[in-house]
């Protein structure tokens, strides 16, 4: 029985620890963007006073193209970007004031072919319409997207609308109430240094609580600045500070999905990233200024060729050390996507519930971002993470917090929980199960109970048949003392024998039987007494007529039990185990032999 019982328990141990754990996923999320560019690729911007003037050479178009390829560079997968040409938008050159972009390109694009579309297209140099603004800002509006933002990139005054010439157009209070009345951000972005720009610049009152921004590159030299900035605002990235900028040391306590290196200068180059061993990049894009205006200019333009940027992404890095390999570069971005993982833990007290079927009750609830050892931690680089968990248990759904305790229902279970961290990044993660009735805890712990209710009911047989059972109290001598005592002077002792009947030792529900010889075989023709247990240190003589007066004096002698004489008739006479008997035999001549006989064991006379 042991034996069984142990190997059952082993085998429910195996069967338990080996359950299959419950799937569960995650998966990070970007918020996907919309980002609608306006560019003016007006006359002004390639000479001042228009292409058929006589003024300086400037390289406007060069720096707002330029510019156009890094935000086409930078797209995320779910991001699109659309490029409004002021040139469509003039009427006299067979354009309208509802003209689509003329460019579209979508984060799912290689980043190459989508700078590549930006550099490649060329049009016509023009005039400066408002309506691009009007139109690209009804676009955004129609659209679906997380984040939605209008980027104006422009070197003066804008001077038609509604598709004919118009003065003062108030491009501040226009803007304004586009990011106020909306959920899309706006951006314009000055490029030069003269009266005409200058005067706009001067109305310009930029709000970035409604999403209302302004940046103004004066000259080549300020745009590569301008840029970082406009794109660390358009796409939120996270952005990781160098330990040591002289040397572009790094360091960071969480793996990373992907690290986003952009470097500007005029001749970077990037080579890798060391630490322990070099990671090559996965893909890398140029961005440079183009040599090409517009279509209708055939003189040689004026190039900023300092106006040179490579980005260069890499994938999975392991936590640690690094330095950027690199070379040339004037201004150095690191954008990083931590390898977020969570874990979701069902709790029972201190043990973490891995089955798949789990039984009705109270449970806690434990969920975080989890290290590589699964343990839950909490790093700098994420930045105030926040969480969202929902259950659905029985049809119902209802809200939980880490560690908190709640009550599953038989029936579906399932909790999804979403992270915040970095403000716009999130991980999520779900576990399902299926819950089973409660138990009542008889039936699941039985295997537990089961042996210990044989052990009971084996306990009660036995005790029904042999432990109710009468026997002879162990303190009774199986060869007690003998006295002898002749004429009343002591003449030594001897020794009687106490005999239990075997069979009655195991003989279910029946006393214990036995022989009593109170004197020496042979010296008293005294009878054997017959002897049944009576419980409570008491027997029962059961051959009582044996020791009646009359059938004694026969044989001259006297017989009593602690004093007491046999009365005449008497059966089953109750007795103590340990009680004294006496026998008195007359041999004549007044001469008598007294045998006492104590039942009792003595020590040290066995």
């Amino acid at each position: 029985m042991k034996r069984m019982f142990t190997i059952f328990l082993s085998l429910l141990f195996v069967s338990v620890f080996f359950l299959p754990l419950n799937a569960q996923t995650y998966e990070t999320n970007q918020p996907s963007k919309a980002v609608n560019i306006i560019y003016d690729d007006s006359g002004s911007m390639i000479r001042s006073g228009g292409v058929g003037g006589t003024g300086p050479l400037l390289d406007r178009w060069g720096q707002a193209k330029y510019a156009m390829e890094v935000f086409a560079a930078m797209l995320e997968e779910n991001d699109t970007m659309s490029v409004y040409y002021m040139s469509d938008y003039v009427i006299a050159n067979g354009g309208r004031i509802d003209a689509p972009p003329k460019v579209t390109v979508r984060g799912s694009e290689p980043a190459s072919a989508r700078v590549s579309r930006i550099r490649n297209t060329v049009t016509r140099a023009s005039n400066t319409p408002f309506d691009p603004v009007v139109k690209a800002y009804n676009d955004l509006k129609a659209i679906t997207a997380d984040d939605k933002w209008m980027v104006i990139l422009t070197d003066g005054e804008f001077n038609l609308l509604n598709g004919v010439a118009a003065e003062n157009i108030d491009v501040n209070g226009k803007l304004s109430d586009y990011a106020y009345d909306s959920d899309i951000s706006i951006n314009l972005l000055a490029i030069g240094d003269d009266e005409d720009l200058n005067r706009m610049v001067r109305t310009i009152n930029p709000n970035a609580n409604i999403g209302y921004y302004f940046d103004h590159a004066r000259d080549p030299k300020e745009i590569l600045g301008k840029i970082t900035s406009i794109c660390n605002r358009i796409f939120n990235r996270n952005t990781l500070k160098f330990s040591d900028e002289s040397k572009y040391e790094f360091k960071f306590d969480i793996p990373m999905i992907e690290l986003l290196v952009f470097a500007q200068g005029g001749d970077v180059k990037i080579n890798g990233i060391k630490g322990g061993k070099t990671f090559n990049p996965v893909e890398t894009v140029n961005v440079r200024y183009s040599d090409r205006a517009a279509l209708n200019v055939n003189f040689n333009v004026l190039v900023s060729r300092e106006l040179t940027g490579v980005i260069s992404k890499f994938h999975d890095i392991p936590k640690g050390s690094y330095s950027l390999d690199i070379s040339g570069a004037q201004t150095v971005e690191i954008y990083y996507k931590p390898d977020v993982h969570m874990n979701i833990k069902l709790m029972k007290g201190r043990k973490e519930i891995r089955s798949n079927e789990v039984e009705a009750g109270n449970y806690r609830i434990d969920f975080g971002i989890v290290n590589e050892k699964g343990e839950y931690f909490e790093s700098d680089l994420l930045g105030n993470v926040t969480y969202e968990a929902v259950i659905t248990n029985d049809g119902k759904e209802y809200p939980v917090s880490n560690g908190d305790t709640v009550k599953l229902e038989a029936g579906d279970y399932k909790v999804n929980v979403k992270a915040r961290f970095l403000e716009i990044n999130t991980a999520e993660a779900s576990q399902s199960r299926s819950i089973f009735p409660e138990i009542p805890w008889i039936k699941k712990y039985w295997f537990i109970f089961w042996p210990l209710v044989i052990i009971l009911l084996a306990f009660l047989l036995w005790w029904w048949l042999w432990g109710t059972k009468k026997r002879f109290p162990k303190g009774m001598a199986r060869n007690p003392v003998v006295s002898k005592e002749e004429n009343e002077s002591e003449a030594g002792f001897g020794r009687g024998n106490f005999i239990i009947d075997k069979k009655s030792k195991w003989k279910p529900r029946s006393p214990e039987t036995g022989t009593i010889k109170p004197v020496d075989a042979g010296s008293c023709p005294l009878p054997t007494l017959r002897v049944k247990a009576d419980g409570n240190n008491k027997m029962i003589l059961t051959n009582t007529e044996k020791f009646w007066p009359d059938k004694l004096s026969l044989l001259k002698l006297d017989f009593f039990i602690d004093d007491y004489q046999v009365q005449e008739d008497e059966r089953d006479l109750k007795m103590s185990c340990f009680a004294e008997v006496k026998t008195v035999f007359y041999s004549g001549n007044g001469n008598t032999k007294t045998y006492i006989c104590s039942l009792a064991f003595k020590k040290g006379r066995r």
